[in-house]
């Protein structure tokens, strides 16, 4: 991998791996061909909601969001948040930019200037810099006392942790894309404390994506948690230290405060770089 690539490159996604490719391979389309009404989806999502909660459970626990959902991945639960919550809400200078990108209403802040009237919008681990967001940190979240939308896109991606919810945290997202790299499949989860306003009738009629379901079973049965980051790790370490970079906790990611990232810096003088390049690709 070359240093400029590290540099130009803007994004950070997973590289193609041919063990995901191979499980996707298996999986027919016509598995989730059937009619809507007769309780087979119903029934399929909730195995699969009381599946993945003991999934990713050593890293997170979700006891108390009782409600669950599928998604077109977190970016499906971000927009319906932006679309069914008017009260004003704030985001952390550097975090992912789609809510913003998607309503133009939220205000750029920091963890020492919280608006406890505003909903706080974060990410955990962090899209600044793929690393867990830690324990003083969560705690100056709490003593906001701000509601929270906690987007845990990167779990899957990432290091085994005890990863905090904080205390008024709302609605918890995850999605499949980071870790296994399904940007085109879509697949994510919801859960809320509440009953969801859009997502709970399309729910009630069974409205929603079958072939997810299929998919994310797929992937929480042949694979733990922390799997990708753990078959990866010695690949991260190894690039990191051909070009003297820090490890982040997200298996394809690293920092480095060298000047000549400055154009990947999103917060501070730490720089996000994505170790995918083509040459990782279809392992």
């Amino acid at each position: 991998m070359l240093k400029s690539s590290l540099r130009d490159n803007p994004y950070v996604q997973a590289p193609i791996l041919q063990s995901v490719k191979t499980l996707l391979n298996n999986i027919s389309l016509t598995q989730s061909y059937y009619p809507r009404g007769s309780n087979r989806a119903t029934s399929q999502l909730k195995s699969l909601l009381k599946n993945h909660r003991e999934w990713v459970k050593p890293i997170i626990d979700i006891k108390g969001f009782r409600h669950g959902y599928i998604t077109a991945g977190a970016t499906e639960g971000i927009n319906l948040w932006r679309l069914s919550d008017q009260r004003p809400w704030q985001y952390i200078t550097g975090d992912y930019q789609w809510p913003q990108m998607v309503s133009n209403d939220g205000i750029e802040t920091d963890i020492n200037n919280l608006d406890p009237d505003r909903v706080l919008y974060i990410s955990n681990p962090s899209c600044i810099d793929g690393n867990y967001l830690s324990q003083e940190y969560i705690d100056k979240i709490n003593e906001a006392g701000c509601p929270v939308i906690y987007d845990c896109t990167y779990v899957s991606s990432s290091c085994k942790h005890d990863l905090v919810v904080p205390e008024h945290t709302e609605q918890i997202m995850f999605s499949f894309s980071k870790g296994f790299g399904l940007i085109g499949q879509r697949c994510g989860l919801l859960y809320t404390k509440k009953i969801h306003k859009i997502l709970e009738p399309l729910k009630t009629v069974e409205c929603y994506n079958y072939l997810s379901i299929n998919i994310i079973n797929e992937l929480i049965n042949n694979f733990y948690v922390t799997q990708m980051y753990d078959d990866y790790k010695e690949e991260q370490t190894l690039l990191c230290d051909e070009h003297s970079l820090t490890l982040s906790d997200v298996y394809f990611i690293a920092n480095s405060t060298d000047p000549y990232y400055e154009k990947r810096r999103r917060s501070g003088d730490t720089a996000r770089l994505c170790l995918t390049d083509e040459n990782t690709n279809d392992k």
